[in-house]
């Protein structure tokens, strides 16, 4: 979770809902955040944002929020505060005669982390009127700022910093999260219940793959080399889908070794390459990477397989309330070891890869939006679906067809 430090909790009320699916709770801090004397937003959130994380002994957001005028830019911004209380209605009048009324309601939000300030901001526009009576005598901005917008438009400049936040969330909750251990725990046969994809590899005990293909296939590997070996999945929905597993046990792609990628890179296209020779689609390519979960044993099904379908279907539409960034290239992965749920990688038909939270991902999400848009929708799960004749028309359509 991240920490957005205000002494005011309600004024983030009413982005609850938001608030909470970007993973972010609002705590007052233990006393006031210094609030320097300048009229410049960045130098004061940046102050601010420092000294909240000195107090809470970790990168936390913090916000600024203000004022400017248009006949007066770029003041009063960080000094709203006082100047409204110092000025009180006559003063802010005269201020104001003969000149615009027109001024801009701003937010910014920001963090310090890895000494710099990474910081959001919104924006609304409106006027100051001078005649509405304000409420006490500390005078307020919301006493005077008529916002331009309908009813709600008090809180724009604030849904505006948060939504301008949310593109960069899931990339700031993985910065600064606390460093994993340096290696995923392996995954020895010996030890243990084996994971299903080590004992069917090994050969060293009774598999699922071959109680379930009862001696139609000996093996479904297509493809292995010292680190990477492709088959196609129990469960196959359309023929030609396949498996990319790493030979060794690691937990997800985020732990493969930073010199397989270019590797994985290399596979990942010849793989493309014989599907769109014989299927004719580029394939979706995704991955749903577990978290790192200290209680669980190191045997488990949490082996590293990219799942790899020549299917025409988009998944980004149905994933995009998640917290999400773009991954450019699969070293990139590496980053999510520190995604605290875990994250769901995929790769579209349109070759574009994008890496989302994987809170709350209900099993087989990814499988669900394919099959539902290919209107197959109970071939989701490999149980109920088994797919051995699609699995056996994929294995000897690919069986040596992939080459690097």
């Amino acid at each position: 979770m991240l920490t957005l430090a205000s002494s005011n909790l309600a004024k983030y009320a009413p982005f609850a809902a938001d608030l909470e699916r970007l993973r972010i709770v609002v705590e007052p801090p233990a006393g006031p955040l210094p609030e320097i004397q300048t009229l410049g937003f960045a130098e004061s959130l940046a102050a601010k944002a420092r000294a909240a994380a000195a107090r809470f002994g970790r990168p936390v957001l913090v916000d600024e929020a203000g004022v400017v005028l248009e006949a007066w830019r770029p003041f009063p911004g960080p000094l709203t505060s006082p100047v409204l209380r110092g000025l009180g209605i006559a003063g802010l009048r005269q201020l104001l005669r003969g000149v615009s009324d027109r001024a801009v309601m701003e937010c910014h939000l920001g963090c310090w982390l890895e000494d710099q300030l990474r910081s959001w901001s919104g924006s609304t526009p409106g006027r100051i009127d001078c005649s509405r009576q304000p409420k006490d005598d500390r005078m307020m901005l919301s006493d005077v700022f008529v916002p331009d917008a309908p009813a709600g438009g008090e809180f724009l400049h604030r849904a505006a910093a948060l939504k301008a936040l949310e593109a960069a969330a899931f990339a700031l909750h993985l910065d600064a999260a606390v460093d994993p251990p340096a290696e995923a725990p392996d995954c020895p046969v010996s030890a243990g219940p084996a994971c299903p994809f080590c004992a069917e590899l090994e050969e060293a005990c009774p598999n699922i793959f071959g109680s379930m293909m009862e001696g139609r296939l000996r093996s479904r590997v297509v493809y292995e080399d010292d680190y990477f070996v492709v088959m196609p999945p129990l469960g196959q929905f359309i023929e030609g889908g396949l498996l990319l597993l790493t030979r060794q046990h690691l937990r997800s792609f985020a732990w493969l070794p930073p010199e397989r990628y270019e590797h994985l890179e290399r596979l990942l296209s010849a793989i493309a390459q014989a599907l769109v020779q014989h299927w004719g689609v580029m394939p979706l390519i995704f991955e749903h990477g577990p978290a790192l979960e200290s209680g669980k044993g190191v045997c488990c099904v949490d082996h590293a397989h990219l799942n790899i379908f020549p299917a025409i279907a988009q998944v980004h539409p149905h994933m995009s309330a998640r917290m999400n960034l773009p991954v450019n290239s699969l070293a990139e992965l590496s980053r999510l070891r520190r995604a605290e749920f875990g994250y769901l990688f995929v790769q579209e038909n349109d070759r574009t890869r994008r890496a989302y939270d994987g809170q709350y991902a209900p099993t087989q999400l990814v499988r669900r939006i394919i099959t539902a848009g290919l209107g197959m929708p109970e071939r989701w799960h490999w149980r109920d679906y088994p797919g051995q004749a699609e699995l056996v028309a994929t294995y000897h359509t690919l069986k040596g067809k992939i080459t690097l």
